[in-house]
């Protein structure tokens, strides 16, 4: 029979253990790769008894009672002996398992009881990896460094957690150079409808190719998240809309395959089109329906500054455009919405340039909008990214 590896004196309490049986349970949700539909590992997340069953409540309660690492350590022991009683084919999969930094700091992580409480169950670090969040982190750079690379050097793999959530991202990702980075839900969420997101998570697919790290986006819920993410160039999600958390790991549905597949076709054919398409430069931007006043439209562009135009929609197809411009005149009661230039996302860019500079000289800087073929809105283009792909192929085109 196994003993807990606790270290707290006097009497364990009942929502911590209960004689050799911990007092949490683990639950597994799966990390898909949107490529292929493959899994590459899943994340073990941990719930408590009665009033602590949120793991929010759990680990808050557990710090502010001095039992963080006892609780680490139950959810630990309570995970991997549900994984040793997995079938073969599930047992060896990465299990990701979140740790915080004052955990991973403990003396207690490094002297060799974890690796003995792996070996109990016939698991190794190769089996995991270790998540870090970025919510809470070790203050003393020189120190996460020394123990993710000891952590690295065991053979566990590395993940930041979260990333997006906090102030001090960037410092954490250089110090412990993550195999795995995890965009915090936050950034996902209706990111369909958040064009500054999207430009951001754009940018850190591409940072994270070049550093061949694996980005996942965590809390994927909707569809309209998932295709916006996909043509962003993200591979790797986890959330609701693909499986929910449960006692033994699951793949996603069948209905969700065959959707996936679908958004797959969709987004290949795009990807192995010409690269001097408009579909290719497309951000989602901010919608509102057309029947919207003006004191609403207002309030759109006030609560985000940064927001220069919102699309006016008739459906999923797009009716008129307001600029920040456009805007003033419409309060002023003249031209209340401009009619947008409209084009397919299979437009080749210089046509594009060709097309928009012959608008009314008033307009000729104004968001172009893309849709598919069928004519749904796929999201807009400003003339400034037009301009600089177009430039950007004539310089490709002039050095051959």
């Amino acid at each position: 029979m196994t003993h807990p590896l606790v270290r707290q004196p006097g009497v364990i309490p009942l929502w911590l253990w209960n004689g050799t049986e911990p007092g949490v349970t683990s639950w597994f949700q799966p990390i898909v790769d949107l490529r292929d539909g493959e899994i590459i590992g899943y994340e073990v997340l941990s719930r408590g008894q009665g009033s602590l069953e949120s793991p929010h409540e759990l680990f808050t309660h557990a710090r502010t009672s001095g039992y963080t690492w006892e609780l680490e350590r139950a959810c630990w022991t309570s995970a991997l002996r549900s994984i040793s009683r997995f079938p073969e084919e599930l047992r060896h999969a990465p299990f990701f398992f979140n740790v915080s930094p004052d955990v991973l700091s403990d003396p207690r992580f490094g002297d060799g009881s974890t690796l003995e409480l792996l070996e109990l169950h016939g698991l190794g670090p190769r089996h995991l990896v270790l998540e870090i969040t970025e919510k809470a982190v070790i203050e003393d750079g020189a120190l996460l460094q020394r123990l993710t690379r000891e952590c690295s050097a065991q053979g566990f793999g590395l993940a930041l957690d979260d990333f997006g959530a906090g102030h001090s991202g960037l410092v954490t990702l250089v110090h412990c150079l993550p195999r795995f980075i995890k965009l915090d839900q936050a950034l996902v969420r209706d990111i369909h409808l958040h064009d500054y997101r999207q430009h951001l998570v754009k940018s850190l697919v591409a940072f994270a190719s070049s550093v061949d790290a694996i980005l996942i986006a965590e809390g994927v819920e909707t569809w309209e998240e998932m295709t916006v993410l996909l043509r962003l160039g993200i591979r790797h999600a986890q959330g609701y809309l693909l499986a929910r958390p449960s006692p033994l790991p699951k793949r996603p549905s069948e209905s969700f395959e065959a959707r996936r597949r679908e958004a797959m076709r969709a987004l290949l054919l795009r990807e192995h089109a010409d690269d001097t398409t408009v579909g290719g430069l497309v951000i989602r931007r901010t919608t509102v329906e057309a029947s919207t006043s003006l004191d609403e439209v207002k309030k759109h562009f006030h609560d985000a500054p940064q927001v220069d135009h919102v699309v006016m929609m008739d459906g999923a197809r797009p009716k008129s455009l307001v600029t920040r411009r456009g805007l003033a005149a419409w309060a002023q009661g003249s031209a209340p919405l401009e009619l947008p230039l409209i084009v397919e996302d299979q437009m080749a860019v210089t046509a594009l340039v060709e097309l928009a500079m012959s608008r009314a000289t008033e307009a000729v800087y104004d968001p172009v909008v893309v849709t598919d073929a069928q004519g749904v809105f796929l999201g807009t283009v400003t003339m400034k990214q037009v301009l600089l792909r177009a430039s950007e192929l004539a310089v490709r085109h002039g050095s051959k």
